[in-house]
């Protein structure tokens, strides 16, 4: 690619008198820990390709979903339910000005999700109705409406959801529906033999260490994204542990270790070879069965350090981008892989919710990494470009530097530990010789969402071990 660099002044906003006004990105050296991105004006990217609250509410097998919304609000929904090709599970009802002035706004929810159960082909097992913002500007009496569904159609379970942007800082949409879906479960008898994996959006199998050791083990593992049934769901009260990977799985951890005495243990989704061990030292105490020995720990990490240098040497200085759109921790990515030699550039992110410790580090390390503010308003004018050749890791890192060569993932893609960081090398590997078509791949809401993605994602992992062995 015969690019220009993003340097300072072309990362620059310029005004009309062409001076530079405010830097797209900071130097990490010049940075304090507590830095957030701006939460003011904000500006959105063409990058589509995070999961939203539509997206997760499809995984629930048996599930239908109902937005509660003017139509400017049911536009997003139906728009994305359409690409996943699962406008079975979706149904919508408008709120429009005369509800506001008649004042029927709960008479709207009651009669319209009367009306949408009764025309479905059969019931579903759960309704999550999302009602909106002007629901709450309005004081609607919602649960009082719940409570008549739940005597008119006691075969159907209901929970109440939102989509409530107006809440994203204090109470954000997707943990909270991650909580929210999970509040169905009722009181069990516990089953030491399987366990929960809570908040996922991708399932957690070959390329997790956890779940490899828990079936090497004889424990199941209920994860969303693999249920088939809704009493495979509903079994999830059985399991006296829930594991989370993810921070969005936090909140329904909690209510599950409260309501249901469910032990919660969270798994740091990092690099830190010591913090991967500790955790499933933890994990496999739970849960009554042997830790990896020394042994199994001392090949895992062997493997792993192999399969780094064996990257580093075929990348040959290739400048890195990351962005937290792909990964939970982009930083402490950012300093796996500067003490393993290669070459990270920048990193994307909304704000800095990674350990000190490791920030700190980072700055130590290399204090000229350009951290920018993927939400900033001056992003909007970056010059999408760069110099030679860019390796990018998600899809913002990526279409910010306008480069094909870049890891196609978000939200982890269910990596966790040495197996996840191999993993994360192969696709690494693959996206540097292989350029790909980036102005149509960002543009797909919801990456990899789809009725049968679960099953092509397995599909994918089973061709890959095959050509490994």
């Amino acid at each position: 690619m015969n690019r220009k660099t993003l340097s300072p002044e072309s990362a620059s906003i310029r005004g009309l008198s062409g001076k530079p006004e405010s830097p797209a990105f900071r130097l990490i050296g010049q940075m304090a820990y507590t830095y957030n991105a701006d939460i003011g004006i904000a500006y959105s990217s063409p990058c589509r390709g995070v999961w939203n609250i539509v997206h997760y509410g499809t995984l629930v097998p048996g599930g239908h979903q109902v937005y509660v919304c003017p139509t400017s609000c049911l536009r997003g929904v139906v728009l994305t339910t359409a690409e996943m090709g699962a406008m079975e599970k979706l149904s919508t009802i408008t709120v429009g000005e005369d509800n506001l002035l008649d004042g029927d706004m709960e008479e709207e929810l009651l009669r319209g999700t009367e009306k949408i159960i009764d025309s479905l082909p059969e019931h579903p097992r759960l309704m999550m109705i999302f009602t909106s913002c002007i629901h709450h500007f309005l004081a609607v009496n919602y649960q009082r409406v719940y409570r008549i569904l739940r005597k008119e159609y006691p075969d159907i379970d209901f929970i109440d959801c939102y989509m409530d942007p107006i809440m994203r800082r204090q109470k954000p949409p997707f943990p909270n529906l991650v909580r929210q879906v999970t509040r169905v479960l009722p009181q069990a008898e516990k089953n030491p033999r399987q366990a929960n994996f809570l908040g996922n959006c991708f399932p957690m199998a070959e390329d997790c260490d956890l779940y490899c050791h828990l079936r090497e083990h004889g424990i199941r593992v209920l994860d969303l994204p693999s249920m088939k049934t809704y009493e495979e769901f509903l079994g999830q009260a059985a399991s006296p542990v829930n594991f989370t990977f993810h921070g969005v799985g936090a909140a329904a951890a909690k209510d599950l270790q409260i309501r249901l005495g469910q032990a919660w243990k969270p798994m740091r989704n990092g690099y830190d070879y010591d913090a991967i061990d500790e955790d499933m030292a933890e994990a496999s105490a739970l849960l009554g069965i042997p830790a990896p020995s020394g042994e199994e720990i001392r090949r895992q990490r062997r493997e792993t350090e192999q399969a780094a240098e064996a990257l580093r040497k075929a990348l040959a200085g290739t400048a890195i981008s990351l962005d937290d759109t792909a990964v939970d921790r982009p930083l402490e990515l950012a300093l796996y892989l500067l003490d393993h030699g290669f070459s990270v550039e920048s990193v994307f992110l909304e704000s800095i919710t990674e350990p000190r410790e490791v920030f700190e580090r980072l700055r130590e390390k290399k204090p000229d990494l350009k951290v920018y503010s993927a939400l900033g308003w001056n992003m909007r004018r970056v010059r999408r470009e760069h110099s030679g050749k860019l390796l990018a890791v998600g899809q913002k890192s990526a279409y910010f530097a306008g480069c094909g060569y870049f890891v196609n993932m978000t939200q982890n893609d269910g990596l966790y530990g040495y197996r996840g960081i191999r993993r994360l090398f192969r696709l690494m590997a693959e996206a540097a010789v292989e350029e790909k078509p980036l102005r149509e791949l960002v543009q797909q809401k919801g990456w990899r969402a789809g009725p049968y993605f679960t099953d092509i994602c397995a599909r994918e992992r089973q061709t890959e071990q095959e050509e490994r062995a």
